[in-house]
């Protein structure tokens, strides 16, 4: 099994939901071939006009070879994928869209099939992992957005956990992580 790790935790080291989806996948470092892509050591910008082009030229004469397309093959080639990234501004770091746009790539990962979106990933699964400084009142809007995006590109089981409430009290921070990390545990996300 092949298992994609975006890590959208711009953090680095510090970050909470970083030391989430490390004890999450801990166990299965001799089970799975796993991937950790973290965002904030690529070099990804939202994509210019020239690059949107480039893109369609590209797409529409069927070269999907190119180096642009290389984070859209690796997402599409994953058996599992699990997103990592704090809630920030009622979503999560701007990074996490912008390595999107860059997966979302029609012949590769999606295409139409009339006017119906069809995906072509292999993934059957995605989870996404967030850890909130406050609490979420509502729905949160970052794993409903990857949801649907995942959705278009026809991973259907999506599975989202977060540990919330962790800037409250700071003294409760440790206490937080450990019960979440474990309640995270007890659910076989992976399975």
């Amino acid at each position: 099994m092949k298992i994609l790790v975006v890590d959208a935790c711009v953090r680095g080291e510090v970050s909470r939901t970083r030391k989430l989806y490390e004890k999450l996948i801990e166990d299965w470092a001799h089970k799975a071939e796993i991937e950790i892509l973290k965002l904030a050591d690529q070099d990804l910008k939202p994509l210019t006009a020239d690059q949107v082009d480039l893109r369609a030229k590209l797409v529409n004469s069927g070269k999907f070879e190119h180096e642009m397309f290389r984070y859209a093959h690796q997402f599409k080639a994953a058996d599992l994928i699990i997103v990592a990234a704090p809630y920030w501004d009622l979503s999560f770091p701007s990074i996490l869209k912008v390595y999107l746009e860059h997966v979302a790539v029609t012949g590769i990962t999606f295409g139409y099939e009339g006017t119906d979106c069809v995906g072509y990933c292999r993934a059957k699964k995605i989870i996404y992992l967030s850890t909130c400084g406050g609490f979420v009142n509502g729905p949160h809007l970052g794993a409903e957005y990857v949801k649907m995006y995942a959705d278009m590109l026809g991973i259907h089981d999506f599975s989202e956990f977060s540990v919330q409430g962790l800037d409250i009290d700071p003294s409760q921070e440790a206490m937080l992580m450990a019960q979440g990390t474990e309640e995270m545990l007890s659910k076989n996300l992976l399975s």
